[in-house]
Order: C-alpha cells, then structure tokens, then sequence
C-alpha cells in the first residue's frame, strides 16, 4: 500500500521560486540586453534560490508510458511505437540521444507502464507498472495506481539528485498521450478543449472539463497515463529539492499540469522548451509559461527540452561573469 505521507511531505516542501534571487540573476545578465537571457535567468536563479545558478550537472528523464485509449487490440512486440522509439534512444540513432550529446545531457529511460515491457531496451529502467486502462470506459487509472506512479517519480528523481543536479529535463513516449492531454487539459480549465482536429481528444476534453472540481490526484486517476504520474512526481520532487524542470511538449506539459493542480508553486520551477504541438500551446498558455523557442517538435520525446540546455548554460556562464 502506498503511503501518502511521502506525496504530502513532497508538496509541502515546496516552496514558492525566489522573487529577490530571480531580480538578481536578471540583473546580472541585463547589461547582455536579451530579454530572453533574462527571462531564462529570471527562472533559474528563482528556482535554483540563488543569483549564480547552476546548470552543469543535468539529466534528461525520458519516461515511456502507454494508455489504455491508443491500445491496438492486438501484441505488437518490437514493432510497437513506444517500443520503436525508445530502442532509438537506447542505441543512439533517435534525435533525442544525438541532441542530449551535444548537450551533454546523460538520457534516463524509464518504462513506467508500456504495452509490451519484454521488448523494451535493457537498459530501460522498469518501474513495474502496466499501461493505463481506456479513459473513454472508465477510470484510466485506479486512485492507488496513480498515488504510487507519483511516489515512483519520487523516488527516481530523488535517486537522480544524489550525484548532484542542477537541471531536470523531461521528455515522454507513449501512444494514447494526445487524448489524455485533452482531457486533464479540460480539467484544469474547466473548458472542453475545441478545435484540435481530433474528435476522440475533443470528446476527452468535455469529459476532463466535467471534471474541473476534482483534485489533482483524481484527475490523474480519471485521465492520466503511467508515465504522466510518474513524470509529475519527478517533477513534484525536483520542485522541492530547488530543482529547475525543462518541459517539452504536451505529454510532459500534462505532467505538469498534474504536478500544479498538487501543488501550485511548482510553476515557478518551469521552463517551457518550445511552444509544442496540439495541446500544449494552451497547457502553457494555462500555466503562464511563454515558451522558449516558437517552434513545435512534436509530443515531445525530450529533443525540444535538451535543445534549450545551451539556452541554460549561456545565462549560467553570463551570472559568473558579472
């Protein structure tokens, strides 16, 4: 059984981004005259609490997850999407594994609930869990499932933590990860998400939007993915470790819109990589983020995120300097 003494304590060790450290890193990087530099500074030093952040020691967390809605109906093994795209990072031919490179950026795979576990890499961290059930019939989680994928995220972020970080970037895989963005979008806001294209997310959407009254751990059990609650509890605890978190596109925007509906002043540890895809210009427009870069690189398998730690290092090394 899951103990919710450990989310608890998570939460309340979160405390609102440093207003008076976030002044004096934009100050430092002012004479620069790039609002953007300043922008970045601004969140950095904020969550970091301090004037001088730091950005050498960082992680991509790549986390994979399937949901019961985008189930095939039928074993796939190696052929499954989820599978395809983390064997590409696992060996290094994917976008993401090249970018992470350059950016110096070690890669952490984790299988927090895909549909055929066997087939993943082995070096995959494997959590366990299975993938979420269809939203469309039912609960996509049960209360429990949810609480421990949080609790798992946790812990892994904690476990990340020990060496030293300075940076989290996250990234996700999963199929079905559309729909439930639509639907804990309409959750968060109260209004059913129109216009995406996709008539299952729009019918997602008015169900999360029926939802708006939930708490955060509902929602994620009505709607989310293994991989949102576990990328929302590494998120949660980043937060709480003073931990900046670089989101990417809209299945990690989900996560945090889990994470804030938990604990509203994880917000200010954000950096949005780029403005995404489908869902995720209004995530981000609902969570008050601007992004980065005005670009969408897809649901966001984490390439968006490592392409903005140089961003990071540029407003780090201008801090030193001044």
């Amino acid at each position: 059984m899951n103990d919710p003494r450990v989310l608890r304590h998570v939460i309340e060790a979160i405390t609102p981004a440093s207003a008076a450290h976030a002044e004096g890193a934009r100050l430092h990087v002012a004479p620069a005259g790039t609002p953007l530099l300043e922008r970045v500074a601004r969140t950095l030093a904020g969550a970091q609490h301090t004037p001088r952040p730091r950005t050498e020691r960082r992680t991509l967390l790549v986390v994979a997850g399937d949901h019961g809605i985008g189930d095939p109906g039928v074993a796939l093994g190696a052929a499954h999407p989820t599978v395809i795209a983390a064997q590409a990072i696992a060996d290094g031919t994917a976008a993401v594994a090249q970018v992470a490179r350059t950016a110096r950026a070690p890669i952490v795979l984790v299988d927090a609930g895909v549909r055929e576990p066997a087939a993943m890499p082995s070096t995959t961290i494997a959590l366990g869990f299975g993938p979420s059930s269809d939203l469309s019939r039912g609960p996509a989680m049960s209360i429990v499932d949810a609480a421990l994928g949080l609790e798992a995220g946790i812990a892994l972020a904690i476990s990340l933590s020990e060496p030293g970080l300075d940076v989290l970037a996250v990234g996700a895989l999963g199929v079905g990860a559309e729909v439930a963005s639509a639907a804990l979008l309409g959750a968060a806001t109260g209004t059913a998400p129109a216009g995406l294209g996709d008539e299952l997310a729009e019918q997602a959407g008015a169900r999360g939007a029926a939802h708006a009254g939930d708490g955060g751990l509902e929602r994620l059990a009505a709607f989310g993915g293994p991989e949102t609650a576990v990328l929302a509890g590494a998120i949660l605890a980043a937060a709480s470790m003073n931990i900046p978190v670089v989101l990417d596109g809209y299945a990690t925007g989900t996560a945090a819109l889990v994470a804030a509906a938990l604990a509203p002043d994880v917000t200010g540890y954000f950096l949005a990589a780029h403005a995404g895809t489908f869902t995720q210009p209004r995530i981000l427009a609902h969570l008050g983020l601007p992004p980065l870069f005005e670009v969408g690189l897809g649901h966001g398998e984490g390439t968006g995120a490592a392409m903005a730690l140089p961003l990071l290092d540029q407003v780090a090394a201008l801090t030193i300097q001044r």
